[in-house]
């Protein structure tokens, strides 16, 4: 493990809050630190109250901090949004004090006492060392933050696009070398596709002739998510409900498929909880995921097992709990929820046993290179939300938010945890965040773009191997939020959007000084941008126009039909959208406008396609049901954007789309090209998309 700043609690035991009779024992609560992007590290500390402390108490000299020796020490002060949760930030490592008067709180009542809460802050990440010192973090959490458990909503860099040896389709990942997995992939003229609790395999060799090769099912119970390829491993990634035990688990079916008529199973490995993402690179296989345990049964003087649950079927049938030594709290949490690492060694067949470590503090976004992995999570007004209180889009929430970013270094299953660090703003997705040459990247919304009173503003900053702020571009498009980003290389490309869609062009080549090039404003926005090549750009999104609201008497902004443009970023400093194209009317979509994995590429016939459902305005508000299927468009830099294959099922009157002849995906093998459906696999000539074959799958 490197040598650098990490963070971690040393005591675990909760504050007697004003108002609420807790705890019969002297009170003590929670530490909590952070890591500041200084030369001089410094953290912070938060508690919460269950009643309002007054703004002028700091300077009334009703709050203030003492250190070891009882002397004051200088430390920043301030409240949350609701006035009960404190932050003391600019603390060096060491012991402290915190004292808050009784006249600190806005409603001075009979059981409202002065506080004096004792912290200790220290430089190391340990291990849990005990049961009663794992317990006794969830009581303190039940009791600290019975407010957020009620009030819990539900958690809504470059690549090369590189033909593989068979030369068929490969998934759209973002970073090169490291899989990301998708719900269809394809080998050796077979295509796998996720279809209910199941796989279909399907036999594409002679595309004028397919064949549906065998299927291959799995639990009722389980869901798949994706698939990802390995050799001759099909790795099948799912979620399945243990009802007896009353949890979920996140679980990898490792498959041989040497004989693709005849898979096998050959090993299964879990994790408790739920899968955010996996990637596999450096043949290692990583899932990552979030566990929430049943902490609040210990307010039934129960002592339930609050260890992550795990199973790998190299060492037996049994789930077994994780031990202590592999179990840590992160720095700066207060988080029931777990962040858990599953680590497979993928090599010779994948039989060495899997590496599983557990993190105190849950995490959302992620972002992994070759070498490293980056863990996100928001934070509200100074506080962690439990995972299972986050939402994805803080568009909705008109709160002060900040991301905190957790960086592992990893080497094929060891992972070794680097630090943290606080960043403002929300990122949006993986797309926002980048690494290169050691460097972290990453772009935030800092605030609502609806907000009127309180504008938003959009950030950009460049981070060094430990988490340490070198530069940044901040207060960027005031008022609007990113919709997307894309780092290449020495470039940064980002979208924001309100009213319209400014492409900005950032020079990162100088990690210590980005600075803007260059600004494009055009109507509509894209939500995804893909390269094309070195100065070219594809954005993908939705146009946009300005309507006019009687009752308000203000205009607004509505969506109208998808777009597609082509941006020539050759002059940095004034970027063009050199080619554009409009897909259907208002009301249509793409998976790929979310989801870059249903991004078709093609690099001999430079072709790109997504699935598409069209529709179209009717009267009034109406919107009109007019085909489903999948639109493939050849661009190239000096021919823009140009329509080649309309692969479009025409309404015959009916209202909506149907969706098991939906196309989920579309790829090729060799010179044909297939739309994969959940109910159906069609097969084209690729060069002109004259219709060879169809396979219906039941």
């Amino acid at each position: 493990m490197q040598k650098n700043w990490l963070v971690i609690l040393l005591i675990a035991v909760l504050a007697i809050l004003p108002g609420i009779i807790m705890l019969d024992s002297t009170p003590k609560v929670e530490a909590q630190t952070k890591s500041t992007s200084t030369t001089t590290t410094t953290y912070s500390w938060q508690v919460s109250f269950t009643e309002a402390l007054k703004e002028s108490a700091v300077a009334e000299n009703n709050v203030y901090v003492t250190n070891s020796k009882n002397k004051k020490v200088t430390a920043t002060v301030t409240f949350g949004e609701d006035k009960q949760t404190m932050i003391v930030s600019d603390l060096a490592p060491g012991s402290y004090k915190l004292h808050v008067k009784k006249e600190a709180f806005v409603l001075d009542g009979p059981k409202t006492t002065s506080q004096v809460i004792a912290f200790t802050i220290i430089e190391k990440l340990e291990t849990v060392k005990s049961e009663k010192e794992l317990q006794q973090y969830f009581e303190t959490l039940l009791a600290n933050s019975q407010k957020e458990l009620n009030e819990a909503t539900v958690e809504l860099a470059k690549s090369e696009d590189k033909a593989s040896a068979d030369k068929s389709s490969t998934t759209n990942n973002q970073v090169e070398g490291v899989e990301e997995g998708d719900i269809v992939v394809v080998k050796d003229g077979f295509i796998y596709a996720v279809k209910d609790q199941g796989i279909t395999v399907v036999n594409a060799k002679d595309p004028k002739k397919l064949q549906l090769a065998t299927t291959i099912k799995l639990k009722e119970s389980r869901y798949i998510s994706k698939l990802a390829l390995y050799d001759n491993l099909l790795i099948v990634i799912g979620d399945e409900y243990l009802e007896k035990a009353g949890t979920s688990m996140s679980t990898a079916s490792l498959y041989d498929i040497s004989n693709p008529n005849n898979p096998k199973l050959i090993r299964e490995v879990g994790q408790e909880g739920y899968l955010n993402d996996i990637r596999i690179t450096d043949d290692t296989l990583y899932l990552i995921g979030n566990m929430f345990p049943n902490y609040w049964m210990l307010r039934e003087q129960k002592t339930p097992d609050l260890k992550p649950k795990t199973f790998d079927s190299v060492e037996g049938n049994e789930y077994k709990s994780l031990p202590l030594e592999k179990i840590s709290i992160l720095p700066n949490t207060m988080d029931g929820t777990y962040s858990l690492i599953t680590a497979v060694d993928l090599k010779n067949g994948a039989k060495t046993t899997a590496n599983t470590k557990g993190y105190l503090g849950g995490s959302s976004g992620l972002y992994m290179s070759d070498n490293a992995l980056y863990l996100t999570t928001p934070v509200y007004d100074g506080n962690r939300v439990p995972a299972s209180g986050r939402m994805m889009d803080m568009i909705w929430i008109p709160r002060t938010t900040n991301t905190q970013v957790f960086k592992w270094n990893i080497d094929g299953t060891a992972m070794n945890f680097v630090g943290t660090t606080e960043v403002k703003g929300t990122v949006l997705n993986q797309y926002s965040m980048d690494e290169y040459k050691g460097n972290f990247r990453i772009v935030t919304t800092e605030g609502n773009a609806w907000d009127e009173q309180k504008i938003s503003r959009n950030h950009l900053f460049i981070l060094n191997e430990n988490l340490q702020e070198l530069g940044a571009v901040k207060d960027l498009a005031p008022g609007e939020k990113v919709y997307s980003a894309r780092f290449m290389g020495e470039k940064a490309y980002v979208v924001t959007f309100k009213e319209v869609d400014p492409l900005f062009v950032i020079d990162v080549a100088n990690p210590k000084k980005p600075t803007v090039l260059g600004e494009l404003k055009i109507p509509g926005f894209s939500n995804y941008l893909h390269p094309l090549d070195d100065t070219h750009l594809i954005g993908i999104g939705y146009d946009t126009e300005q309507r006019y609201d009687a009752y308000s008497k203000r205009n607004f902004t509505v969506t109208t039909n998808m777009k597609m443009s082509l941006f020539d970023v050759s002059d940095f400093k004034n970027p063009t959208e050199q080619s554009t194209v409009k897909i259907g009317g208002e009301g249509s979509y793409s998976e790929v406008q979310y989801n870059p994995k249903a991004l078709f590429r093609n690099k001999e016939y430079n072709y790109f396609g997504f699935p598409v459902v069209l529709y179209d305005a009717g009267k009034g508000d109406e919107i009109v049901y007019k085909g489903q299927g999948a639109q493939i468009y050849e661009i190239t830099a000096d021919k823009g954007i140009v329509l080649k294959g309309n692969i479009v099922n025409k309404s015959t009157g009916d209202q909506y789309e149907n969706w098991e002849q939906r196309v989920q995906r579309v790829v090729y093998i060799g010179d044909a090209l297939y739309t994969v459906a959940n109910n159906e696999v069609k097969s084209y000539q690729l060069k002109d998309f004259k219709p060879l074959d169809t396979l219906t799958v039941k």
